[in-house]
């Protein structure tokens, strides 16, 4: 048996708000992260990050596009929305997903929002796994939320 080389795992990404010139390059991703029907269009992200409050924050490594994640506030109550969250498939399992969540969240918290909601394929066990270990907690279950027959749990976390 090998052991892991720590060190190569380690990376050092730059974080950075989203802009509208981002677009192009998380859509992009977005399909790379997401099969069709799942992955969100331009038009879809745009508008996401146009609401008001919206938070994007992304990650680049060396100048790539490693990963970002998108939220909002829902002031009706209270919550912050998490939208998705994107790490490109050479960067996971180095916890970026864990930082972008985190400041995600860091900054929704700071506007006011007490809890966090976000939707989750009930088919991506890794994904389900990852936000148990970030403290979601499955609330319920939407028939048919990415299409007929695709499921999504819906997850809750408290923000302090």
């Amino acid at each position: 048996m090998c052991a892991r080389d720590a060190a190569a795992d380690r990376i050092d990404p730059v974080l950075r708000a989203a802009e509208v010139e981002d677009l192009p390059r998380l859509w992009e991703l977005d399909r790379i992260c997401f099969e069709p029907g799942i992955a969100y269009s331009r038009r879809e992200l745009r508008r996401f990050l146009a609401l008001p409050g919206a938070q994007g924050i992304v990650a680049e490594v060396g100048g790539r596009l490693a990963g970002f994640s998108l939220g909002y506030p829902d002031r009706a109550d209270a919550a912050a929305r998490v939208v998705t969250l994107d790490v490109h498939p050479d960067f996971r399992r180095r916890r970026l997903g864990r930082r972008l969540l985190g400041d995600l969240l860091e900054r929704l918290a700071a506007a006011g929002c007490v809890r966090s909601l976000l939707e989750v394929d009930v088919r991506n066990s890794g994904a389900i796994a990852f936000y148990r270990r970030e403290g979601f907690r499955e609330i319920g279950r939407i028939p048919s939320y990415y299409g007929r027959g695709l499921d999504a749990f819906e997850m809750e976390k408290a923000l302090s």
